[in-house]
């Protein structure tokens, strides 16, 4: 058992994900669904296609509200 008064290593937390599927993250890098793999491949972001042929990734939350660049 821990005693309460004891100091706890605290982790620098890693920056907020946001899980996307398809049509949200075309909304997001402005491009067509049938464009939304190659895109992903080509800026190496990892992301997982279901057995519907839907796309989800996990995207860095700052991406999402940063705008386009």
């Amino acid at each position: 058992m821990q005693r309460l008064g004891r100091r706890v290593k605290r982790r620098i937390r890693a920056g907020q994900r946001v899980i996307m599927q398809s049509r949200e993250l075309c909304a997001l890098f402005d491009i067509d669904i049938d464009k939304l793999e190659a895109l992903l491949l080509e800026r190496k972001l990892p992301f997982h296609k279901d057995s519907h042929g839907q796309i989800w990734a996990s995207i860095d939350a700052k991406t999402t509200t940063a705008g386009p660049h």
